[in-house]
C-alpha cells in the first residue's frame, strides 16, 4: 500500500519538459475507437481515444481533412504547426519529413485497453502561433480532446450520442447546431436533450437530461461564458461506506472504503493501468469505469451549443498567414467546483497556467489516505510550493527562495537564520506570508512511540534477538557501511506474560518504559532520550512551505 501511495504522491510533481523522445508516459486505461469521426462528411480513418470521459483525435489527420491544410513537425522543439509560416517569420527548427513524428498507424480494433502516452508533450501552433491545448502523444501521433478542435481549427463539433458519431466541420441534417440566437430554454434540443437546474448540492448546476445513460448517472454542467464545465454523478445504488479489502503488491492486506478508491481511480489513472486497478479490486473498479468513460463532455458540449448557451465557433478551415486564433481561458481565482474549490492561475504575464485543487498537493494527499498532520490548503488560500512551481521556475534553499519566469529572476525572498528550527512555523518575507509545515516524517512529537514508528523515523530497530530465551530482545541502531544490522545499543527481557495474553500491560525494564496495546509495543520517548538510544534534535529540515496566496496577487506574481 505505502509503496503504491508513493508513485500515486509522485504523481502530484512536476516533471521537467524535455524532448519528445524523454517525455515520461504514462500507462493509462483508454478505449479505442467507440466514437465515430466524421470530418465534412468523410468518415476519418484514424484512431481516437476516448480517455476520462473525453475523446481525443489526431490532430493531424483532422487538419488535413480539412482543405489538406499543411501540418509541420519540428521534432526537436517539440512543435506541431498547422498551417503556414507567415512571411518574414522564421521558422522554430528544421522539420521532419513526417508531420508529427508518426509511425504507421495501425487502426485499431474497438477495444478497452491501457496504453503508454506521454501528457502535454507537444506545443500545439496554428501559423507558428501557440494554442493553449491538451494533448497527449501515442504511437507517434498527437492527439487532442474533440473541444480542442474548435479553439485550434475553428470547426463546428456536434456530438449523436443515438449513434456514438462526432461530427467535425460540416454537419448533416438533424445534427445541426442552432445559431447564437436560438432560445436558451430547457425545451428539447434536436438531439432530444433538455436541461433542469440541479438540486441540493448541485444547486447552481444545470442537470443533463434526455442522455442514454440517465440509468446510471446525472449529468450536471455551467456555463460561464465561453467556459464549459461538466461532471458525471454515479446514481447507482452503490455503497461508497462499504469496505473493501484487497491485497496490494507487497502481499499486504488493505481495507479502504469503496468511496476512497473512486477517488484515486480518478486521481491516479495516468499511474497506473486499468488492468492493474482490475487485478487488484475486480468488479470495484469495473464498476467506477462504467461511469468514468461515460462521454459527458462531448454531450455537453453538443447541447449548449444547440441551445445557444456558447456560440459555435465560426469556421477557420482555410488557415491563411494572416489568420488569429484564440483561446478563451478561464477567469483568473477561485471557482467552486463539486467537490474542491479550483483556483485558476494565470502569472505576471498574464498567461494562463492551470487549475489547481487541494488534492494537486502531495501533502494533502497524504493527508486524505494516510491521516497524517494536514496541511495549509489551496481552498483557504495557501499555495504550496509544489504548485508554485507549476507557474514559475523556484528554487528553494535554506536561507532564501528565488522565483524566476523562464531566466529571468522576479523575486528574492529572503528567510531567517533559524527558519529550520522546530519552533518556527512562518515568516514574512517581500511582504509575503511563508507557513512552514513540518510533515513528521522524521520528527519524534510522541511520549510514547511504537516500534515501526521508531524504526522509520530513526532507524533503531527493537527486534527479537534469542540469546538466552523467547523473551530476548534488543535495540539496534541504523546499519553502517557494508553492513545489513546496526550496533546493538540495548538489551532487555520482556515480560513472559506479553508472549502469552493480548491484555495491555506496562513495566519498567532496565530502565526503559514499556508497554503494549492491541499487540504493539510502545516505549517511553524520555526515557530513550536519557538512555542516549534516540536523540531529538532541535532542528528540522523535513518540511514543506506555503505561500499565503491573497499575498502572491498582491505582489503580481499570480492573477
Amino acid at each position: 500500500m505505502k509503496k503504491w501511495l508513493v508513485g500515486m504522491s509522485a504523481a502530484l510533481l512536476l516533471l521537467p519538459q524535455g524532448s519528445i523522445f524523454a517525455e515520461p508516459s504514462k500507462s493509462i486505461p483508454v478505449s479505442f475507437n467507440k466514437v465515430n469521426i466524421v470530418v465534412n462528411g468523410q468518415a476519418a480513418a484514424s484512431n481516437n481515444i476516448l480517455y476520462d470521459g473525453s475523446t481525443f483525435v489526431p490532430i493531424r489527420n483532422i487538419a488535413e481533412m480539412m482543405a489538406d491544410l499543411p501540418v509541420t513537425f519540428y521534432p526537436k522543439e517539440n512543435i506541431v504547426n498547422i498551417g503556414f509560416v507567415p512571411a518574414g517569420t522564421e521558422e522554430p527548427g528544421v522539420p521532419s519529413e513526417q508531420s508529427d513524428n508518426s509511425k504507421d498507424d495501425v487502426l485499431e480494433e474497438k477495444r478497452d485497453t491501457a496504453i503508454d502516452a506521454a501528457f502535454d508533450a507537444i506545443t500545439i501552433m496554428v501559423n507558428l502561433e501557440k494554442v493553449e491545448a491538451s494533448n497527449l502523444l501515442y504511437n507517434g501521433r498527437t492527439y487532442v480532446p474533440l473541444r480542442a478542435v474548435s479553439n485550434i481549427l475553428g470547426l463546428k463539433v456536434a456530438y449523436d450520442a443515438a449513434t456514438d458519431t462526432a461530427y467535425i466541420g460540416t454537419l448533416p441534417e438533424g445534427v445541426t447546431i442552432q445559431t447564437s440566437d436560438s432560445p436558451k430554454s430547457s425545451a428539447s434540443a434536436v438531439s432530444g436533450l433538455s436541461h433542469v437546474p440541479g438540486q441540493g448540492e448541485m444547486a447552481g448546476w444545470m442537470m443533463l437530461t434526455g442522455h442514454p445513460y440517465e440509468d446510471i448517472a446525472e449529468i450536471y454542467y455551467k456555463v460561464n461564458g465561453s467556459m464549459i464545465t461538466s461532471t458525471a454523478v454515479d446514481i447507482r445504488n452503490i455503497d461508497l461506506n462499504e469496505v473493501i479489502t484487497w491485497v496490494d503488491d507487497d502481499g499486504r492486506t488493505i481495507k479502504n472504503k469503496r468511496g476512497d478508491l473512486h477517488f484515486f481511480f480518478g486521481k491516479f489513472s495516468n499511474e497506473y493501468t486499468g488492468d492493474w486497478f482490475y487485478s487488484k479490486f475486480g468488479d470495484v473498479y469495473a464498476d467506477y469505469f462504467k461511469v468514468a468513460s461515460l462521454p459527458t463532455e462531448q454531450l455537453v458540449e453538443q447541447y449548449v451549443m444547440e441551445t445557444g448557451q456558447v456560440k459555435p465557433p465560426e469556421s477557420k478551415v482555410t488557415l491563411k498567414p494572416d489568420t488569429v486564433v484564440t483561446v478563451e481561458t478561464p477567469q483568473s481565482g477561485y471557482s467552486k467546483h463539486p467537490n474542491d474549490a479550483t483556483f485558476y492561475a494565470y502569472d505576471r504575464s498574464g498567461t494562463y497556467k492551470g487549475e489547481f485543487i487541494d488534492r494537486d498537493d502531495g501533502n494533502y494527499v497524504s493527508f486524505l489516505w494516510y491521516n497524517t498532520p494536514e496541511p495549509p490548503k489551496l481552498s483557504d488560500k495557501w499555495m504550496s510550493l509544489s504548485i508554485l512551481r507549476k507557474i514559475y521556475n523556484v528554487s528553494y534553499q535554506d536561507t532564501q527562495v528565488v522565483i524566476k519566469q523562464g531566466d529571468e529572476e522576479v523575486l528574492r525572498l529572503p528567510l531567517p537564520s533559524n527558519w529550520n528550527q522546530i519552533d518556527v512555523k512562518e515568516t514574512t518575507s517581500g511582504n509575503i506570508r511563508i507557513k512552514k509545515f513540518d510533515t513528521g516524517d522524521n520528527q519524534i512529537t510522541e511520549t510514547w512511540i511504537d516500534e515501526d514508528t521508531l524504526k522509520k523515523k530513526t532507524g533503531v530497530k527493537f527486534t527479537f534477538s534469542g540469546r538466552t530465551g523467547v523473551d530476548d530482545y534488543a535495540f539496534y541502531g541504523p546499519p553502517q557501511e557494508n553492513s545489513t544490522q546496526g550496533p546493538l545499543l540495548l538489551e532487555l527481557k520482556l515480560p513472559s506474560s506479553w508472549n502469552k495474553s493480548h491484555a495491555d500491560d506496562a513495566a519498567e525494564i532496565n530502565g526503559l518504559h514499556v508497554k503494549k496495546e492491541n499487540g504493539i509495543r510502545y516505549f517511553l520517548v524520555e526515557d530513550l532520550i536519557k538512555l542516549k538510544l534516540i536523540t531529538i534534535s532541535k532542528e528540522s529540515k523535513d518540511f514543506t512551505i506555503y505561500f499565503n496566496v491573497d499575498d502572491l496577487i498582491a505582489a503580481g506574481l499570480i492573477k
